[in-house]
């Protein structure tokens, strides 16, 4: 399993993959930034620094969960619309370990993202506003580390989440519906009514995580068997 992830990996230009990351980090920054120093309501968004290490949290998760629909899109979806896949299942591999192989990519890259923007951001946040904001510090070096172990946590279920649009996707071979279906989940797990959010019940981001899994088992469970469709 490893070889083919391996092998995955040298195919094509997934620099690209790394400067796409790249950007959102920036583009999730610069949002964070714009809010703290433009916002006439920095009150009411960010009433303390908790508060606003939370909303990091949230945008990181929401930004790589659908990142994640866009890379099953390129290396399942439009492999299967261009026909490469039949290339791909000619190779003395088991078809199900070379499907598997391109989901446990998109997974750890979700994961990997998500711990590693929510720290630098957080961390250039906080500095940010100890050098020159006006957000009241609230958080100790305790609940910092609850809140990246909480953040932690969190990642890993998105990672699992990330793979339920797949589900979508593959019904119809459409990118498009891959990626709007994971708009919508992010949607409905992190709206948040009156301060409260699917997502803040840990079990439920859980829950959808080990569906995203077993929905993703369950669409190649027999390829090795299946016809290509």
């Amino acid at each position: 399993m490893l070889h083919l992830i391996k092998l995955e990996l040298m195919k094509g230009r997934k620099s690209g993959y790394v400067w796409g990351a790249l950007i959102a980090y920036a583009i999730i920054a610069g949002l964070m930034l714009l809010v703290l120093f433009v916002d006439d309501t920095l009150e009411q968004v960010f009433p303390n620094d908790a508060e606003m290490l939370k909303i990091i949290d949230v945008l990181t998760r929401i930004t790589f969960v659908v990142y994640a629909s866009v890379l099953l899109s390129r290396l399942i979806i439009r492999e299967y619309k261009d026909r490469t896949m039949e290339l791909l299942f000619t190779y003395p591999v088991s078809r199900k370990k070379i499907i598997f192989a391109k989901l446990i990519i998109v997974a750890v890259w979700t994961f990997i993202n998500i711990v590693i923007s929510n720290l630098l951001i957080s961390t250039v946040m906080l500095f940010v506003n100890r050098m020159a904001g006006d957000i009241p510090m609230v958080m100790t070096s305790g609940s910092l580390f609850q809140h990246y172990l909480g953040s932690a946590v969190q990642a890993l279920a998105a990672a699992g989440m990330s793979l339920l649009p797949l589900a979508f996707g593959m019904r119809r071979k459409s990118e498009a519906a891959t990626i709007v279906s994971s708009i919508i989940i992010v949607a409905v797990i992190s709206s948040n009514n009156m301060g409260f959010s699917l997502s803040s019940i840990i079990a439920i981001p859980l829950t959808l995580a080990l569906l995203g899994v077993l929905v993703a088992y369950l669409s190649f469970r027999n390829i090795d068997h299946a016809d290509i469709p």
